[in-house]
């Protein structure tokens, strides 16, 4: 009889996805990406399962799309707000509440994962973000692949954050990051990094945004912004530029589509500039609602500062929909957008810059044409689902087979 872990003839593996940030209901936009790859490699026959936070109003095991997902409680409902809250590495530390559960939620999410190895005997551990999902990964004496997705990365600028790293690191049997920016960080910041690092973009359900293409666009034209509203994100740098563009006297309509600990500064902003009348804000929407909301909009800003963005799929989203984008050059923001070919690039921190760069985009038709073209095709072909989770699957079955042979 073949022992528990070793890889069937048939090359069906059993899979087990760690992760703090899962869709909590289906059309949820919370981890969407990572459940895009388990649902993938369910539907090509591997036994897939995902340990998650729980998080109120949600059971603690279904099945969702071929996925079986367990999440652990870690408080009581009304106290569990360690995940799903703009971020867990950022929440964490400006959240009180966060921060006292988040002992708790730690002892939960080992006991929930070491119970999963034991009743699923896993081939594979996928880990997303080294902490706490590569963490915990260490010592179940499963081989994991290890993801990091762009917060994570930022952990380790932290001196004692990296010794801690070294270890998942270190046993981890192969390494992915989202961009090839990520990517360089990460052998930048450790120096003695085991594994070449292999760039895997997140896919994006590439049918569902192309939809978006076919919304009417809204009048007077939208600008729109989506992701969580944290200091990083620079939306109040979008604000001060939406000022300049009403100083200019340009049509619009700004839309601030997300939550987040920023959210009250943000609204106070708006205030002591005089665009209440030209501002809208939208909570969350499902997953299922932002092909329309990209659609609807002319421009989608994503106006990140620094180095805080791990790749940013919103860009990808809204071009895939039709909607023309303006980024930054943080992070991994140059690898969608390509200015002046897929997108354009404002400068870091400059108001008056990302308003002319909106304000082209606004203006000028042929060239937002142009680019919405040219990053929709650029977008189809790097981020389908089939090329990104056939990627995965082939790192899938390397690591069973290196443990298998060993």
């Amino acid at each position: 009889m073949a022992p528990a872990n070793s890889v069937t003839p048939s090359r069906r593996l059993r899979v087990l996805t760690v992760t703090h940030n899962y869709p909590r209901f289906i059309g949820d936009p919370a981890g969407a990406f990572v459940a895009r790859i388990a649902e993938g490699a369910a539907a090509q026959g591997h036994e897939m399962e995902a340990v998650a936070p729980h998080a109120a109003g949600t059971p603690t095991d279904e099945v969702m799309r071929g996925v079986r997902v367990h999440r652990f409680r870690y408080a009581p409902e009304a106290f569990e707000r360690v995940a799903y809250t703009g971020g867990l590495h950022q929440s964490t530390l400006r959240s009180p509440a966060a921060a006292l559960a988040f002992p708790g939620f730690l002892f939960a999410f080992k006991r929930a994962v070491r119970r999963a190895v034991q009743q699923l005997q896993p081939h594979v551990i996928h880990a997303h973000w080294w902490f706490p999902g590569g963490w915990l990964a260490v010592g179940t004496r499963v081989p994991y692949l290890l993801t990091c997705h762009g917060s994570d990365v930022r952990l380790l600028e932290r001196a004692p954050l990296r010794m801690m790293a070294a270890q998942v690191f270190r046993h981890a049997g192969r390494i992915t990051a989202v961009s090839g920016f990520l990517a360089g960080d990460l052998k930048r910041l450790l120096a003695d990094l085991p594994e070449d690092v292999t760039v895997t973009p997140m896919p994006i359900d590439v049918a569902a945004f192309e939809q978006g293409a076919q919304h009417r666009k809204a009048a007077p034209p939208r600008i729109l912004y989506a992701g969580n509203l944290v200091p990083s994100k620079g939306v109040d740098v979008l604000l001060q530029a939406a000022a300049e563009l009403r100083y200019l006297g340009v049509e619009f309509q700004l839309k601030i589509l997300g939550e987040g600990p920023a959210e009250r500064s943000l609204r106070s902003l708006v205030a002591r500039l005089g665009l209440g009348s030209r501002v809208t804000w939208s909570p969350f929407v499902p997953q299922s609602e932002m092909p329309d909301e990209y659609g609807a909009s002319t421009v989608t800003v994503l106006p990140s500062r620094g180095r805080a963005e791990g790749l940013g799929l919103t860009l990808v989203e809204a071009l895939l929909a039709g909607s023309a984008v303006v980024g930054t050059p943080a992070g991994g923001i140059p690898e969608i957008v390509q200015h002046e070919v897929t997108g354009l690039l404002a400068r870091d921190g400059d108001p008056t810059d990302l308003a002319r760069q909106i304000h082209r985009l606004l203006t000028d038709v042929t060239l937002r044409d142009r680019l919405v073209r040219a990053g929709k095709e650029h977008a189809a072909r790097v981020y389908s689902p089939d090329t990104t989770v056939a990627r995965f699957n082939d790192i899938y079955h390397a690591i069973a087979d290196d443990r298998r042979r060993s």
